[in-house]
């Protein structure tokens, strides 16, 4: 039993020994458990990694899509809209192109342009590329685009620049603009390019003006600048106002008019030959201005009293000024126009009596109660087409009433009417209340204006009838065309104006969406076609020629050169990148600084213009669009297709009407 008892004891302390005995190593299944463990660990660690890196992209892409959308919308409401370099007059709407969609006050017209360096995408990439919702395709399918932007800032493109300009990630943002564009007032009204402005007061209006569409009547307006029987034709000018109303007659004498071998109005006054070859050459000059000025000033009487204006405004006894109209008699009562016009002439034909008699000779300030002619000009009685102007002793005390009522009617006429074009608009007042609402009549097909031809051509066009916030009165006649009456081409529909329709904030908003993608990866990327330029952005001349013997209209399109300088929304947005040739076969890293469009002539010229050139209008063959001057190809194939990143979206305000904020 003692043998069996130490033996069992002995076992016992092994089994004690080995259980306080430490292991030397793990298992291998401990060892598998851990690998697993730290693998784990890592892949999730990789997973998350190029969230994470997709994450910091996105933010980054999203800092700079903030900052293009606020230079684009400050560039839009800040940038002015002149295009001083196109015809704004024509006898249809169609034959100009100052109506056309090009000028409408929309961002992306506005700014997708050379000078503004917002460009579309080429339409065969912009197909390739996949966005959440399908977005981008289907703001493709509705007609919109999908656009880039140049390296640098929203201003225009320089291309002495682009050498220096360093690599911009910012080109990886495409964008489009979301929501329908309105039916945005027109921007200038193409039968008449109104307001028409004149200096006020000021005589009849008058100017250059070529012969080829002045019309009988207007033709008797014409007359050389210089009395010079060797100057007859060389240069002319005729006096429109006097053509642009046909229902008065009486306007013309104001101008110029000839009875009892001698003329009276404006044109016998100021453009006389003034040659002081002597003392007594110079004195007989002078007696001969006295004469003719007060001529000037009998007719402007004699127009005044046709008028109906009342005696008291003619001959005023008083030196407190016109501060609203007056009643007028005979056959223009109840025109405006015809007081305001009639008062703007006299204010200045007496205006010019101060040139050649001094103030004491005009009564002094004040003026002498009882005028004699020591102390007043008489402008005497005159038969003018058989009826005879007032008899009036001009003072200067009546000068000054003639000349303050004439401005306050002018300017009240211009700040009550607007619709009423009678007058022009005194220049010493422009503001954008000048001009009138008008838009296009977009609701019915049938109150469209008839099919016409168009000007040097054999094809026809149709359009839409203006539609003005109140009826026109009074429109007379464009300067351009004096002879074309385009009473007829308004819109009865007065009902559909929408200008002037109250409105709430979230109907003239639009949203600026832009995505990130490396669009500029693909091997076609700088030669691809540009986007479809809309025909509006091509600015043909107006009507050229007399009728019988009109320009062609391939001829107007080559008639204008372009000058970039001068046009702010017209010609391809990427015709100062895109190549003037077929660049294809040329190897990657070729220098393209001579292949690019009006690269030798400089930007004011028009490699893109005319007949044969639609080519390179539209862009056909590609544009250096990372503005390396180098040809570039990207690595991936076009079959290939990418996923559009968004990285932001923002609201902005969209006018109906052109304006600009400084």
């Amino acid at each position: 039993m003692a043998h069996d008892h130490a033996r069992k004891s002995k076992v016992w302390h092994i089994r004690i020994a080995a259980r306080m005995t430490p292991r030397a190593a793990f298992s291998l299944f401990e060892v598998a458990i851990s690998l697993a463990i730290v693998a784990l660990s890592v892949t999730s660690v990789l997973l998350l990694f190029p969230m994470g890196v997709k994450t910091q992209q996105q933010a980054r892409f999203r800092l700079y899509a903030a900052a293009k959308a606020q230079e684009m919308v400050e560039s839009f409401a800040a940038s002015h809209n002149a295009n001083a370099n196109i015809d704004a007059e024509a006898m249809q709407a169609w034959d100009v192109p100052v109506g056309y969609r090009a000028t409408h006050p929309d961002l992306e017209t506005r700014l997708s342009t050379h000078l503004f360096g917002i460009m579309p995408l080429p339409m065969a990439i912009a197909r390739r590329l996949d966005s959440d919702n399908d977005e981008i395709q289907k703001i493709l399918d509705e007609g919109g685009y999908l656009y880039y932007s140049q390296p640098q800032a929203t201003t225009n493109l320089d291309p002495t620049a682009y050498r220096t300009a360093p690599p911009n990630e910012a080109q990886k943002l495409v964008f489009a603009v979301t929501g329908y564009a309105q039916n945005n007032a027109i921007f200038s009204f193409p039968w008449k390019a109104w307001p028409y402005y004149v200096p006020w007061p000021s005589p009849p209006a008058h100017g250059i003006h070529k012969p080829e569409h002045l019309p009988a009547t207007a033709q008797t307006f014409r007359f050389p600048l210089v009395e010079d029987p060797t100057k007859a034709t060389d240069p002319f000018a005729y006096c429109w106002e006097t053509a642009s109303d046909p229902t008065d007659p009486h306007m013309a004498v104001v101008f110029d008019h000839a009875e009892g071998g001698l003329r009276y109005g404006y044109q016998q006054y100021a453009y006389q030959r003034r040659n002081h070859f002597n003392a007594a050459e110079a004195n007989r000059q002078v007696r001969q201005q006295r004469e003719s000025v007060i001529r000037y000033v009998q007719s402007a009487l004699w127009y005044a009293k046709q008028v109906g204006m009342p005696a008291s405004v003619i001959d005023p006894a008083t030196t407190t000024p016109l501060t609203d109209f007056v009643v007028l008699s005979g056959p223009y009562s109840g025109r405006i126009d015809k007081q305001v016009l009639a008062l703007r002439y006299l204010a200045h034909a007496a205006m010019c009596l101060t040139r050649w008699y001094p103030l004491d000779r005009l009564g002094g300030q004040p003026s002498t109660a009882s005028p004699t002619p020591t102390t007043a000009v008489l402008c005497d009685e005159v038969s003018l087409r058989g009826a005879l102007s007032p008899k009036v002793w001009v003072t200067h005390d009546k000068i000054i009433f003639w000349h303050e009522s004439a401005m306050n009617l002018g300017m009240l006429n211009a700040a009550s009417n607007p619709y009423d074009w009678g007058s022009p608009r005194p220049l010493q007042r422009a503001t954008m209340m000048d001009f009138p609402l008008i838009e296009w009549d977009l609701s019915s097909t049938t109150s469209m204006l008839p099919s016409t031809q168009l000007w040097g051509a054999s094809q026809t066009a149709v359009q839409w009838r203006p539609l003005s916030a109140s009826p026109v009165i009074n429109a007379n006649r464009s300067y351009q065309f004096p002879e074309h009456d385009f009473s007829t081409v308004w819109s009865a529909n007065t009902d559909k104006v929408t200008l002037t329709a109250p409105f709430d904030a979230w109907q003239r908003c639009r949203q600026l969406v832009f995505w990130a993608v490396d669009w500029q990866a693909y091997e076609d990327f700088e030669t691809a076609p540009s986007a479809p330029v809309d025909a509006s952005k091509y600015p043909i001349a107006g009507p050229l020629g007399a009728p019988g013997s009109e320009m062609s209209f391939d001829a107007r399109m080559d008639y204008n050169l372009m000058c970039d300088p001068l046009l702010y929304m017209f010609r391809n947005p990427e015709k100062l990148l895109a190549y003037n040739q077929d660049v294809r076969g040329l190897p990657t890293g070729t220098d393209v600084s001579s292949y690019h469009q009006d690269s030798e002539d400089g930007i004011e010229a028009s490699e893109d213009k005319g007949v044969g050139r639609a080519h390179l209008f539209n862009g056909v063959f590609g544009a250096d669009r990372n503005c390396n001057l180098t040809l570039d190809r990207g690595p991936l194939p076009t079959t290939s297709r990418m996923r559009a990143m968004s990285v932001g979206r923002f609201n902005f305000y969209d006018p109906r009407v052109p304006l600009v904020i400084r």
